[in-house]
């Protein structure tokens, strides 16, 4: 009997470690099939994405500023907190008060945001209309500077040879043929804005109610992770959300204020050297460098040849001033701004900026660095786990020369030298190893005499 159900239950094991693989095999299956449907039909799913997207442009506008908001909410909420003592109605009070905070934080970014535009755009508009109005001038001093010299000259009048013929067919194709379509590409550009415009309106709206929904959102999250999985599966899965917002937020945020810095900065700094097109080099300077690693030269090319337009040495000497800017902004001013927010090197950087970049356009360049952050920390934390469960060091300098790691997981590596923490761990084993010599003779005795101890009480 006894032998029948040790059968039975190997039997059942067996059963159950086949459909554990065989299960494992189907979902491996599943997910390629996915991958190649993902991969030869980007176009198709891009483009159904694109069309929900743009139905629900006005709520992601709003979750996007009550995200952004969402910290300076929190912060004024318990500040006020400590001013309300012992309401009548704490559930009451709490809500009504979230709600003042995030009426007041949005109003207040509307207003920053109209007093910026309000101080800079009619500057920036300025040094547009002066750009146009001294065009021709540039042109006739470009101009004067190809006839001084014959060699650029003979190049240019080669180039223009050439370029003839292919700008007249460009011009009668594409240009005088699609007069029309252009046309309706403008006046469609002017609805976009508008509708844009618009979607900004309720987006603003949205956000206040999703300022003041936040924690009910937020409990309501977890409820579900706490029903669809098990506690420490749950946990893993709220310490990850944790650091992706942590990533997000810090990173997103921090590079705002930073470009925000960088353009006032590039703003004085302009208007002590007395450079023209001051308002226009400073947001072209601070809105370009919200983008990583890229962004700083993009910025800088435009601007440095605006200002040669109207005077060489004045451009060269903004081109010094803002790499010294860039230098100051990447050195110090980042650093103590984003910190160490996404965790990546600069390889990861440029990596993850042309990936998404081209995945994503300019929303892919600007949000590309978090998400690799995230993605690098979620893979990170794996790897450690594993290694930790292999009882193997997570420490990346263990791992730098290393050769292998012997069965009782010895360090070996391939110059032959060791780890100062190889080191410290040899002399505390040799200090043990000393300490048992000069105490032998102690314990033995100590040994014999609870020996006889044990056989006198028998």
């Amino acid at each position: 009997m006894n032998t029948d159900d040790s059968q039975k239950q190997n039997n059942r094991h067996i059963f159950r470690q086949t459909l554990v693989q065989a299960s494992a095999f189907l979902v491996v299956i599943l997910c390629a099939i996915l991958f190649f449907f993902v991969i030869f039909s980007y176009n198709t799913w891009t483009g159904k994405l694109a069309y929900v997207v743009s139905g629900l442009k006005s709520i992601i506008i709003g979750v996007v500023i009550a995200y952004l908001l969402n910290p300076i909410v929190n912060s004024m909420e318990k500040q006020l907190k400590k001013l309300v003592r012992n309401p009548k109605n704490e559930v009451r009070a709490n809500a009504m008060l979230r709600g003042f905070c995030a009426i007041t934080v949005v109003l207040g970014s509307v207003l920053t945001a109209g007093v910026l535009l309000y101080t800079i755009l009619p500057q920036v508009v300025i040094s547009i209309s002066s750009l146009i109005r001294n065009f021709p001038h540039y042109v006739d001093e470009v101009t004067d500077l190809i006839r001084s010299n014959r060699q650029l000259r003979t190049f240019l009048d080669n180039v223009l040879t050439n370029a003839t013929e292919d700008i007249s067919n460009w011009l009668n194709v594409n240009v005088l043929q699609n007069i029309q379509s252009y046309v309706a590409m403008a006046a469609s550009g002017v609805m976009n804005v508008i509708t844009m415009l618009a979607n900004v309106l309720v987006g603003l709206i949205i956000s206040v109610y999703v300022l003041c929904s936040t924690q009910t959102f937020v409990g309501q999250g977890k409820k579900i992770l706490y029903a669809l999985f098990t506690r420490k599966q749950a946990k893993a899965i709220l310490n990850t959300l944790r650091k992706s917002n942590e990533i997000f937020g810090g990173f997103i945020s921090g590079k705002i204020i930073d470009s925000l810095i960088v353009g006032v900065l590039c703003f004085i700094g302009l208007t002590l050297l007395h450079m023209p097109y001051i308002a226009l080099v400073s947001v072209i300077v601070g809105v370009t460098n919200v983008i990583p690693f890229f962004g700083p030269y993009i910025g800088m090319i435009p601007s440095t040849i605006l200002i040669m337009l109207v005077d060489f040495k004045k451009g060269v000497i903004v081109l010094i001033f803002i790499i010294i800017l860039q230098q100051l902004d990447g050195n110090v001013i980042g650093p103590k701004i984003l910190g160490k927010s996404t965790g990546l090197s600069a390889f990861w950087v440029v990596f993850s900026v042309m990936f998404f970049g081209k995945l994503w356009g300019i929303i892919g360049m600007l949000i590309g660095v978090p998400v690799f952050g995230v993605i690098y920390y979620i893979f990170d934390t794996f790897v450690n786990y594993r290694l930790q469960k292999r009882e193997l060091p997570t420490e990346m300098s263990q791992y730098k020369n290393l050769d292998y790691f012997t069965e009782d997981g010895e360090r070996v590596t391939t110059d032959g030298k060791k780890t100062p923490r190889e080191l410290r761990k040899e002399e505390q084993k040799e200090l043990r190893r000393q300490w048992m010599e000069e105490n032998q003779e102690n314990f033995e005795h100590w040994l014999q005499k609870h020996k006889k101890k044990d056989t006198d009480d028998k």
